[in-house]
């Protein structure tokens, strides 16, 4: 084969090849604008998390052992610096539960004990060593005595539970 017609082989290929880049960077640019903004955390978090009472933790705490959950409840007391119980006032034989806030985010307790909190996150046996660990917190061992080895919930979020008219206004919105 000559040099002229090894070069001319070469082109094609390159050409070839080039064209087949430019498909490539198309499909990627299809496919980054049909998921750009998605919240696909948030999706996550909302499919797999249960509306529960804080009285069906206390009394099944192993069915919901590692699962995430949502609460809603009003907050009780403030048990050191990034964490409160909560407990369903309706049921005088439930123990609170110890709800420590892991989302990063600070949260100040309702200063009106009647407005409700919503707290999503999984449940542990309350261990301090080991939640301190596994979510990069400086808990205050002192404040947690009475509640070691009893459900917790750790938070990824808490919030101020949106009332009934507010949901109702979202879903017409």
């Amino acid at each position: 084969m000559s040099k002229a017609e090894e070069t001319k082989t070469n082109t094609n290929d390159g050409s070839k090849r080039g064209f087949g880049d430019i498909l490539v960077l198309i499909g990627l640019s299809v496919l980054a604008a049909t998921f750009r903004g998605c919240n696909f955390s948030q999706a996550e978090t909302t499919a797999t998390s249960t509306l529960v009472n804080t009285s069906e933790i206390t009394h099944n705490a192993n069915e919901f052992m590692y699962r995430t959950v949502t609460i809603r409840s009003k907050a009780l007391d403030k048990v050191g610096l990034a964490s409160f119980t909560v407990k369903d006032k309706q049921l005088f034989d439930s123990e609170p539960i110890v709800v420590v806030n892991a989302s990063g985010v600070p949260f100040n307790l309702p200063a009106d004990r009647n407005i409700e909190v919503q707290v999503t996150g999984s449940v542990h046996r309350l261990n301090i060593p080991k939640i301190e660990r596994e979510y990069n917190l400086n808990l205050q061992d002192q404040y947690y005595k009475k509640y070691i080895n009893k459900p917790a919930i750790i938070a990824q979020e808490i919030k101020i539970a949106p009332q009934q008219g507010q949901i109702a206004q979202r879903i017409r919105n």
